[in-house]
């Protein structure tokens, strides 16, 4: 016990006397010299420490700006393709349009590349699940494409010349239910890419 008593006063001796003659001179007078010389490498190192926090603070946001400008205009391109191809199915198929039906399958793989890109770059988890919930949706819906109009054209549930080219409950129910997903995913991924904005702006 006594030892390290010993031990710990003669540390303490040894941090004054380093203290003492960092401090103040042989004369005894406060060494301002010390005391501006520790100031500027404190200031020196606070800078260092601070300029990289901020660029790695600035190389996030532009990250984030640059998903977001990457993202968005797929979003958008993705919400409008979908019912744009079952304008074109419909044509197709119900109005034996010719030409709608050369270039449905040009128009699926231009969905499928938007599809897919959209889920490469946006991750799969809590924040953006309701961005990815109506992106699957959508593309959940399509796969039901075929077997509507077959189910539609067998049982004359289209407006044709049979029923004088009325539009039909059938039809109106499925053109409504299709125009509320666009709309959701439209309002849906507008509140999305603005709180993906705010965070930016906050340095989140």
């Amino acid at each position: 016990m006594s030892n390290t008593l010993l031990n710990n006063n003669s540390n303490f001796k040894i941090v004054v006397s380093y203290a003492e003659k960092l401090f103040f001179t042989n004369k005894g007078y406060f060494n301002w010299i010390a005391i501006t010389g520790i100031i500027a490498i404190g200031t020196f190192i606070w800078t260092i420490w601070f300029n990289n926090k901020k660029y790695r603070a600035d190389l996030i946001s532009k990250t984030r700006i640059d998903w977001m400008n990457q993202v968005r205009p797929l979003y958008a391109q993705y919400i409008a393709a979908v019912p744009h191809y079952m304008f074109l199915y419909n044509k197709a198929m119900v109005g034996h349009d010719e030409r709608a039906i050369e270039v449905l399958t040009e128009q699926m793989d231009e969905i499928k590349r938007l599809y897919y890109e959209l889920n490469l770059y946006i991750p799969d988890n809590d924040s953006n699940k309701i961005i990815l919930d109506d992106i699957n949706l959508l593309w959940y819906e399509l796969s039901y494409v075929s077997d509507y109009y077959d189910y539609g054209i067998r049982k004359n549930l289209f407006a044709s010349r049979i029923n004088n080219y009325r539009s039909t409950s059938y039809e109106s129910g499925v053109d409504k239910y299709v125009s509320g997903l666009i709309n959701r995913s439209s309002t849906d991924g507008s509140k999305y890419f603005k709180n993906e904005w705010e965070k930016i702006k906050k340095g989140q």
